[in-house]
């Protein structure tokens, strides 16, 4: 079935119409580029006016808890493994800059004593991050828990690496730069499905593409100020665009890729725009409109979302949120439908079923709250995904009816 692009761009302004960005905390309270994060349910902000704090709320921002993780940086990114928690710290001014960890068992945060910008931790409880030191071994790779140190990404001695995120299908992606480097094919974009241990080199762009967000209907969006950059096929293909409103900096933006075409762009550099510092665009970038609310008027730091479809925004005033649930389905305020996945646990497919309402899409997050399944246009009471390629765990199922929305859980064994 042909996808209706108009009755859909239609629909999406008709209903975003509705949607409001709400203020749901810390008033007065700026935040690091680290900005805000869903995990597990939570929500984390990451302050810069309290030295080694971090704010968490389990009520989608109706109330707020401080911690505490150290006393000498910024807190920049926080992440669980099962019983571990790691938090990369800096200040303000240098950046993200070390990584510390704390288990269950300890009432105490350990510095790991390695000098990071970004990390992510890996299935297996490894951790791959970016070093922070040019060249050789720019990308590393820990044992379990960060104990100890190795490279992960060979580089000649003029190339950097910096760790981008992962794309649609959770695949690990770093980019390599330089301007002296002895070959272009060693600089681009590298992706690795093995978790780090070795890595495919899939495009050979060149702009920066720190910050980049990927969603799991293969698009990836960056931008360094003054354009877009944009790709469809997981980052092997990549379209610039000029950003179609006033922008004065190669800095301080970020874009925030809800899928389908549906992607916010941000700024979070004081003075970088004199017409509001949140922009929107529905059809992938090609066209923006100011948001016209409050949050528009704040720095804005960064966005992530809940398996409930809101969102969360990092800003100079706290956080806001948007329930963009609402804009998803006109009978999101009356859900009367329940929806079921079997077998379960299961290795390779499952059938998703709605109890003969009809799906319209299916979304699955994982327990960071990462989308790494989208499938639109499913049209039928039944549908069956292939998660086989998905790591073992448990897993939240997001199914759009013509009844409202429902959720369940995937157990991928």
């Amino acid at each position: 079935m042909k996808r209706n692009y108009a009755l859909i761009f239609g629909s999406l302004l008709a209903t975003a119409s509705m949607a409001q960005w709400q203020h749901v905390g810390l008033e007065g309270v700026s935040s690091t580029v680290g900005g805000v994060q869903v995990i597990n349910g939570s929500i984390y902000f990451h302050s810069a006016e309290d030295n080694g704090t971090i704010y968490r709320s389990n009520d989608k921002g109706a109330s707020w808890e401080d911690i505490r993780y150290a006393s000498d940086g910024l807190s920049w990114k926080y992440q669980e493994h099962k019983r571990t928690e790691y938090v990369n710290h800096g200040t303000t001014h240098t950046g993200a800059h070390g990584l510390y960890r704390m288990t269950d068992s300890g009432n105490e945060w350990i510095d790991l004593g390695v000098t990071i910008t970004d990390f992510d931790v890996l299935d297996n409880g490894r951790i791959v991050a970016s070093s922070g030191n040019p060249g050789t071994g720019s990308i590393i790779i820990s044992d379990q828990m960060g104990s100890s140190w190795v490279p992960s990404f060979g580089t000649d001695a003029e190339v950097n690496a910096r760790l981008i995120g992962r794309d649609g299908q959770g695949r690990l992606l770093i980019q390599a730069y330089g301007e002296n480097a002895q070959s272009d094919l060693g600089v681009g974009l590298f992706r690795s499905s093995d978790n780090g241990d070795s890595w495919q080199r899939i495009s050979g762009i060149k702009h920066d593409l720190t910050g980049a967000s990927a969603n799991a209907d293969h698009s990836i969006y960056s931008s360094n100020g003054l354009r877009v950059l944009r790709s469809f096929d997981d980052g092997e293909k990549w379209t610039t665009l000029s950003v179609s409103f006033p922008y004065a900096s190669t800095r301080g933006s970020r874009v925030f890729n809800m899928g389908g075409g549906h992607v916010f762009f941000m700024c979070h550099e004081a003075g970088a725009t004199v017409q509001g510092n949140l922009y929107e665009s529905f059809n992938n970038g090609d066209s923006w409109t100011r948001v016209e609310e409050e949050i528009s008027q704040h720095l804005i730091y960064n966005m992530a979302r809940d398996i409930n479809g809101d969102v969360y925004a990092a800003t100079d005033n706290g956080v806001y949120r948007l329930k963009l649930a609402v804009a998803t389905s006109v009978n999101e305020a009356k859900p009367n439908v329940a929806v079921h996945a079997y077998p379960v646990p299961t290795s390779d497919k499952v059938i998703v079923n709605a109890g003969g309402a009809m799906i319209t899409e299916l979304r699955v997050y994982d327990a960071s709250s990462r989308e790494v399944m989208f499938k639109p246009n499913v049209d039928k009471p039944a549908e069956m995904l292939h998660v086989g390629h998905l790591s073992p765990g448990i897993y939240v199922l997001r199914a759009v009816t013509n009844k409202g929305i429902a959720t369940t859980t995937v157990v991928v064994e």
